[in-house]
């Protein structure tokens, strides 16, 4: 009879386990305009349906695009440029995702990294950084 009872239970505790959230996002950094990579990784895998093991993978992904973007100049590290100017440089998906793969080496697919990139938009819209 015991037996059987720690075979329930423990049946019981895997099933419990399968509805649990492997992360979480924050509802409160709804419209705060602050980006978390954590929070942007928890929240494309979220979307996108994938497991905890995706986390690290999503999260490489967005490493590498804040690297591309650092390297066409869309972004900096001294916040304060001397001119004020915005820059005229446009994000594009496509060389960004070659970037990923070719130069940064994410373990990733050209369809995911293209879905993970699309998919931060929503993260974006979010945080209030971009409108629909």
């Amino acid at each position: 009879m015991k037996k059987i009872f720690g075979i329930l239970l423990i049946i019981l505790i895997l099933s419990s386990c399968k509805n649990e959230p492997f992360c979480s996002v924050n509802e409160n950094n709804a419209g705060k305009e602050i980006y978390d990579l954590d929070e942007a990784s928890c929240f494309i895998a979220l979307k996108l349906e994938k497991g905890a093991s995706d986390l690290n993978l999503i999260r490489d992904a967005l490493i590498a695009e804040e690297n591309y973007m650092n390297k066409i100049g869309l972004i900096s590290e001294n916040p304060n440029s001397e001119d004020g100017t915005e820059p005229n440089t446009e994000l594009d998906t496509n060389d960004l995702v070659e970037y990923a793969l070719n130069k940064e080496k994410v373990e990733l697919t050209k369809n995911e990294l293209f879905e993970i990139y699309d998919t931060e938009i929503e993260y974006l819209m979010f945080i209030g950084v971009v409108n629909e």
